[in-house]
């Protein structure tokens, strides 16, 4: 009997260790994976809005799966938190193509109102207004807060959406936020003002790139700068 519980508590121990080591890896890759797929997908975006292809990313069928092995299934069971097992995240949907439409029609009055300075991109993904001689005037600074409000309330759709379809996947409105503004950031041409990430990895990875190496020592977290 000693030696029948002896080896029970050997297995549950076992079992125990490799759900640790299982589940990590499991949830460690889950987690890139999401991150890559909507930064894909935030890639396709914008390249639709900023008119250098025609055509929005493509749903991607499903994936066929061979399920959770019966060692993921034990572990899963042991688990509090349930863990989502190889689902697919979806790319697009009606409203997202219906929103970027809206944006890239505005897109040519954004994009002429960075160049001179009196529009900037925070680091949440939003574009702001900047003091500029090209809005000097009220009637001109009304025109570009209305431009500037209107792109803001598509862009929160447009995430929100996004978070919306992928939200099986525990893609929230703030992942997407985050993710657009990275990608804005890293098309950002010379002359253009942005904030730079808060503090962590992905303020690190952007210091490191050539782009952070240009600003020198204005490379800082949460830093407004302009692109050289």
């Amino acid at each position: 009997m000693k030696r029948i519980g002896l080896a029970l508590a050997t297995t549950v121990s076992l079992i125990a260790l490799g759900c640790v080591i299982t589940t990590k890896h499991k949830i460690d890759a889950h987690i890139v994976l999401d991150i890559r797929h909507i930064q894909e997908q935030a890639d396709g975006v914008l390249d639709y809005i900023e008119g250098k292809t025609d055509e929005l990313p493509a749903a991607d069928p499903p994936k066929e799966s061979m399920g959770p092995t019966i060692l993921e299934r034990a572990c899963y069971a042991m688990l509090s938190t349930p863990v989502a097992y190889a689902a697919e995240l979806k790319e697009s949907s009606p409203k997202v193509k219906e929103l970027a439409d809206k944006m890239r029609e505005r897109q040519p009055k954004i994009e002429a109102m960075k160049k001179q300075g009196a529009i900037g991109e925070d680091n949440r993904g939003y574009a702001t207004l900047r003091e500029s001689e090209a809005i000097a005037d009220a009637e001109k600074k009304n025109e570009a807060q209305q431009l500037i409000a209107a792109e803001n309330a598509d862009r929160k759709a447009l995430y929100r959406e996004i978070a919306t379809d992928n939200a099986d996947q525990n893609v929230t409105l703030t992942t997407v936020e985050r993710i657009f503004a990275q990608r804005r950031l890293m098309r950002a041409a010379a002359g253009e003002v942005f904030q730079l990430p808060p503090a962590g990895d992905d303020f690190d990875k952007f210091k490191a790139s050539p782009m952070g190496q240009k600003l020198g020592d204005e490379c800082a977290p949460g830093a407004w700068v302009t692109m050289k």
